[in-house]
């Protein structure tokens, strides 16, 4: 069974430098008549704030066996320094982490990586991962189960998936700085089943574990719920197209919807392919992170980007997309100049689309719409 991890609301603290203070600090000083009193204003300080947000992770099959030939550390390797400039790091965790459970007949592609890579996440900054997806149940209950254990184990937040409904939908709070930003993650693939003789859904309902569903009246009452308890709201989708660059109708209406009820963040997975990034109402709307660790062939799968949005006193203050490709199956990497210019012409294309304008800077684009 899992872990009691609260009622509404399990909350990361990663506060830094919390030693205890002296107790000859504590004690008031109190001015001699000789000594004047010296009147201060002080100014309080902007909370600000770094989230970096990635794609798709998927660490089995082709990247597994890369791993078991180097390490469970190597697919961050090229790109541990951008990962290390998030105080928040969040991605789509795109398989199982478990040794147990037992295929879905009938799927066709299942995925269940070594629960070994579990360190690799953990050393590699995540705080934060999205179960909400189509193959956090290839093998069934007892896998997802065991990929929570393990996430928990080794102080990965996750959300989108549980034993219940009420536990899939619950959110995670991860307050740092004395900013509290909260997730939601949701699945529009909740529904589907691969054979008749085993009609296993990947929604999570009242006494079966599975993931959020994406529904709207799910979604907005969650919203509703959680930003009275934080500062920044942010929405998992794994939504789209496979394959597909374009955004559909029903993933802008429903990604309005989303910031019109409360949300200031929607991140987007699933397409396996960079979709383009809006503004819309001075928050943020990104449509397909695209891939981030995959083991596909085609270019426009292996090339994506990593998200760093800046956050100060609950706002966003500025987004940047850094390039990446993920090299021989397993390593997201900043490419050469040549694919560098090719993948942010592409999320310039696709923005631009959105109305969003963009800055080219040395290593990176800053998005820019608000």
């Amino acid at each position: 069974m899992f872990k009691n991890i609260g009622l509404i609301v399990l909350i990361i603290l990663l506060l830094s430098g919390c030693a205890g203070t002296p107790a000859d600090e504590l004690t008031e000083h109190i001015p001699t008549e000789e000594e004047p009193v010296k009147e201060t204003s002080a100014q309080p300080q902007p909370q600000r704030l770094r989230l970096i947000a990635v794609g798709d992770m998927m660490l089995t099959r082709g990247v597994g066996t890369r791993i078991a030939r180097s390490s469970v550390h190597a697919p961050f390797d090229g790109v541990r320094h951008i990962l290390e400039m998030g105080d928040i790091v969040f991605g789509n965790l795109e398989t199982t982490i478990a040794s147990t459970g037992s295929q879905l007949p009938g799927k066709g592609i299942w995925f269940r990586a070594d629960p070994e890579v579990t360190e690799g996440l953990k050393e590699a900054g995540f705080d934060v991962l999205s179960l909400a997806n189509n193959h956090t149940l290839d093998y069934d209950t007892p896998a997802l189960i065991e990929t929570i254990q393990n996430l928990e184990q080794a102080g990965i937040g996750y959300v989108g998936a549980g034993e219940n409904l009420e536990q899939a939908r619950r959110p995670l709070v991860v307050m740092k700085d004395g900013v509290r930003v909260g997730f939601l993650a949701y699945n529009e693939f909740y529904n589907y089943f691969w054979s008749y003789s085993y009609r296993r859904t990947f929604e999570a309902t009242e006494d079966m574990a599975g993931t959020a569903p994406m529904k709207e009246e799910l979604i907005r009452e969650d919203i509703d719920k959680l930003k009275t308890l934080c500062d920044v709201v942010v929405v998992s989708l794994h939504w789209g197209i496979e394959n597909s660059n374009r955004i559909t109708p029903a993933q802008q209406q429903l990604g309005h919807k989303i910031i019109d009820w409360g949300g200031d963040i929607v991140l987007g997975h699933h397409p396996h392919v960079l979709q383009g990034i809006e503004f819309y109402n001075d928050k943020l709307i990104v449509y397909s992170l695209g891939n981030f660790i995959f083991d596909q062939n085609g270019d426009n799968n292996n090339q994506s980007i990593i998200l760093d949005i800046g956050l100060e006193d609950g706002r966003i203050i500025e987004v940047a997309a850094y390039p990446i490709q993920i090299h021989d199956k397993h390593q997201p990497r900043i490419p050469d100049d040549t694919r560098k210019k090719t993948i942010l012409d592409r999320i310039e294309k696709l923005s631009g689309a959105l109305g969003t304008s963009v800055r080219r800077e040395e290593h990176r684009t800053v998005l820019e719409g608000i």
